[in-house]
């Protein structure tokens, strides 16, 4: 494991644009888990025609769920290590399925969301955007301060639009990407899951993927496989990449 850290490290150095693709097994370690894996988990609340007709029941899941859950979580080291490789410029950014937020609590600052953000409210009545902070959270469900109409998290649902310009803005950055370093992204969940795959086919991008077990990707793109948890992969590929460096200065 330690020689794929190494060849890592390597091939992000001798890269010109190394990007981060990230996913939900990152912010599993910390503390959030796959929908997958919560008991009781309703996939209803997550399409946009229930959420339009059963505003009051979806809006109480999200925000007990999501604001007050994943409003509580913390960045682990794998966040930490990503922040401090963009810090030093060993890549150029992250491209993320997750809308907790957790890549800028860590320091990230060119952070791609392409499923959407926690963070954002849209209204679905007059599309104007606002942060959720700027909202009264205590009377469900939430309404524009614009115009009346129902708010909803802006992020990615069910029979939603695909964010814009967040989703083109990332797939662009990934396409720009001489290696794609791919944490905790199963590969299942499209359209965002073929962005590796794009990467591969058009730009000929190398593919560095950290995972705890074998995805979608590892035996069809994937040149080097480091199955670590992230947490610990991440901050591994961080000390050998510092000490590449300090070795040639």
């Amino acid at each position: 494991m330690d020689d794929a850290v190494e060849q890592a490290a390597q091939m992000i150095k001798n890269s010109r644009y190394a990007i981060a693709f990230t996913g939900a097994g990152l912010s599993r370690e910390s503390g959030l888990p796959l929908f997958s894996e919560w008991p009781g988990f309703d996939f209803r609340m997550m399409d946009l025609e229930f959420f339009k007709t059963n505003t009051a029941a979806a809006w109480k899941f999200w925000r007990e769920r999501f604001y007050d859950f994943y409003g509580a979580a913390v960045p682990n080291e794998g966040h930490k290590a990503l922040a401090r490789m963009e810090a030093q410029r060993f890549i150029r950014g992250v491209v993320t399925l997750n809308f907790d937020g957790l890549h800028q609590k860590a320091g990230s600052t060119r952070v791609f969301e392409i499923c959407g953000t926690l963070h954002r409210l849209v209204c679905l009545q007059c599309g104007q955007k606002t942060t959720a902070s700027a909202v009264d959270g205590q009377e469900l469900p939430l309404r524009c301060p614009e115009c009346g109409g129902l708010l909803k998290p802006d992020i990615l649902f069910y029979g939603d639009l695909v964010p814009d310009p967040d989703y083109k803005l990332g797939l662009k950055e990934a396409n720009r990407a001489k290696v794609l370093l791919v944490v905790g992204v199963s590969g299942m969940m499209m359209p965002a899951g073929v962005i590796p795959m794009l990467a591969k086919q058009r730009r000929r991008a190398k593919i560095i993927e950290i995972n705890v077990q074998k995805s979608h990707y590892t035996d069809q793109i994937t040149d080097i496989f480091i199955q670590q948890p992230a947490s610990q992969a991440l901050p591994a590929l961080l000390q050998a990449l510092e000490k590449d460096g300090a070795e040639k200065a």
